[in-house]
């Protein structure tokens, strides 16, 4: 009995019924190992469902989670961190005697079950639509430049073309008419992505990759992975799954091959489109493309 003695006192001043407490302290061994089962158990579950989440938002992208998805699982990496200081200071005897230890144990028990009790029906969908195709550019207005605007957008429209190379020295309007292209796709909706790269002289791989998977909201995917091909086959099945979609190349000054960003080839079969601007008719003819020419406007159209 003198070993009870302590207990009873304890659970005296806590308030706690001594049978519960003599029941904490008999059976302190059983409580932890369901502590940790029920630990294991809603780890378990956390993982399964970040890992049919990932699917979810590839297949296809411009999916987003759902709210109470990212709740949830916000909720349960908390709960979690908590357990394993739970299991820190039991182990390491931190509480004054085997009755506390068992009382904390069960009810960190208790509360992860109501977790699990509560987890997410992962049948039902974890992802659901995101924004639309795109956001819209800010641009300038279109002066003189409609021809151009027009050709490039029926070239757009008809199947057989699948790339178009837009090229004219510096300054013509080559960015803007294309703005107002991405603009006008987003609009129509024909297409189920509009994606805006801007390449630049100082050519990279890896930032090209990070920019396109930034523009499909999926650049984590990437963050983690340093070899190019590796990042290449990444991005193609993002691309892949991203649907039919316009990728508009900005400013680029020499030759891009795809197959080293990770681009997949567009084509008739897969509806997607490539349109690039550049100051070299070269560069475009290199790429396959349909060559549209940007031109200086005439005094006339610029006063128009």
């Amino acid at each position: 009995m003198e070993h009870v003695k302590p207990v009873v006192g304890i659970a005296n001043c806590l308030g706690t019924p001594v049978c519960k407490y003599l029941q904490y302290h008999r059976k302190l061994n059983d409580y932890v190992r369901n502590f940790k089962r029920m630990r294991d158990e809603l780890n378990c579950k956390m993982e399964e469902i970040e890992l049919q989440l990932k699917a979810e938002l590839l297949r296809p992208l411009g999916k987003i989670p759902k709210k109470g998805v990212e709740n949830w699982l916000k909720a349960v990496k908390q709960m979690i961190r908590e357990a394993h200081v739970v299991e820190n200071k039991v182990s390491n005897g931190r509480y004054l005697c085997r009755a506390c230890n068992g009382k904390l144990v069960d009810e960190k028990t208790r509360e992860m079950k109501e977790f699990l009790d509560k987890a997410l029906n992962a049948s039902e969908g974890l992802a659901m639509d995101g924004p639309s195709a795109g956001l819209p550019l800010p641009t300038s207005e279109l002066v003189g430049e409609e021809a151009v605007r027009n050709e490039i957008w029926a070239c757009l429209m008809q199947e057989e073309v699948s790339k178009i190379g837009v090229w004219g020295m510096g300054g013509v309007g080559k960015t803007t008419i294309m703005k107002h292209i991405h603009n006008d796709l987003l609009k129509q909706q024909r297409f189920e992505r509009v994606i805006w790269v801007t390449i630049s002289k100082e050519f990279n791989v890896m930032k090209v990759q990070d920019n396109i998977a930034s523009a499909l909201e999926s650049k984590e995917y990437l963050d983690k992975e340093e070899d190019k091909l590796v990042r290449a086959a990444i991005l193609s099945e993002m691309l892949k799954n991203a649907g039919k979609h316009v990728l508009i190349l900005d400013d680029v000054w020499d030759e891009v091959s795809l197959e080293e960003v990770g681009i997949p080839e567009p084509s008739g079969s897969n509806g997607c489109k490539l349109v690039l601007t550049t100051r070299s008719e070269h560069v475009c003819k290199y790429m396959g493309c349909k060559v549209i020419k940007v031109k200086l406007l005439s005094e006339e159209e610029a006063f128009i």
